[in-house]
């Protein structure tokens, strides 16, 4: 367990703690090793660690607002929320960069499944993470309702609006790697008629991976940047979109028109192409009905 790590959170709300000692009878050292165990995954562990130990740090949390003077304001909890919220966007960074250089540049040569995946994961971390922060303050509310005592409930906005935002671009940067692992595919399966539309989206992606940005630091401006790449890769949309309907065109087989239309579906990825092909089954059924 990294002691020095742990100092920011661990320290205040230990010392917070201890100022209320000699009134809850509670022995210092014991609360200290209690409440450490919860805070440990934030540090050393990966986000699914995090999910897994979240109740028992929100039932740490509220003992520590229940028990201590020092937090008995709504201004110290939601501190204390904060520090926590953002060393869990340092845990989602780390583990990403899986503990190597800071330097993000280094994400766009990863496999985009696996990206993808930690991505989506860092995005549910920070969803269980509000929904177990709800679940506690609904509980609390419970437990004292009708009676005198201190409600759970702090500055929403300012514990979780930076987490909000890293996720937003986590969103972002998986359309990105959903995209580049799409095209990917495509120049694997070596199709006929597909060199040029390639060669742009290798130039589109290769003007985005030329920025300077950090990926993952959410105050500069590599949305703008994304906007950019966005609307090249809708123009390679249209014409992959035409690619296809040209090479339905060519042939009214409709058992090699479902076999062709299999094969775009395991490869394509965006929502606009894949409801596309949607259209194209209805349509094969109709062909078939017809010769029928």
């Amino acid at each position: 367990f990294n002691e020095t790590a742990t100092t920011e959170i661990y320290t205040e709300q230990i010392v917070g703690s201890v100022r209320c000692v000699q009134e809850t009878g509670i022995n210092a050292e014991y609360m200290g090793s209690t409440l450490e165990k919860f805070f440990e995954p934030l540090y050393e562990g990966t986000p699914q660690d995090i999910i897994d130990s979240l109740p028992a740090l929100m039932n740490a949390i509220k003992m520590i607002h229940t028990i201590a003077r020092y937090y008995s304001s709504t201004d110290k909890m939601t501190t204390l929320f904060i520090k926590i919220t953002n060393q869990m966007i340092s845990n989602c960074k780390k583990y990403l960069m899986e503990g190597q250089s800071k330097d993000t540049k280094q994400l766009w040569s990863k496999d985009p499944e696996m990206l993808i995946q930690k991505m989506s994961k860092c995005i549910e971390l920070n969803h269980v993470y509000q929904e177990q922060y709800d679940l506690t303050k609904e509980r609390v509310a419970e437990l004292i309702k009708g009676k005198q005592g201190k409600q759970f409930d702090f500055n929403d906005v300012q514990i979780f609006i930076k987490f909000d935002r890293f996720c937003k671009r986590l969103n972002k940067l998986i359309d990105i790697f959903s995209t580049i692992q799409q095209f990917n595919t495509l120049q694997k399966h070596n199709l006929e008629g597909l060199d040029k539309l390639m060669d742009k989206f290798q130039k589109a992606l290769k003007g985005l991976k030329d920025k300077s940005y950090d990926l993952l630091d959410i105050t500069n401006h590599f949305d703008r940047e994304i906007v950019q790449f966005n609307l090249e890769i809708s123009q390679l949309d249209g014409e992959l979109q035409a690619f296809i309907d040209n090479n339905f065109s060519k042939f009214r087989n409709i058992e090699y028109s479902i076999k062709l239309l299999r094969r775009f579906e395991s490869i394509l990825k965006r929502d606009s192409l894949r409801h596309n092909l949607i259209q194209k089954y209805s349509a094969i059924l109709h062909n078939y009905g017809g010769e029928l």
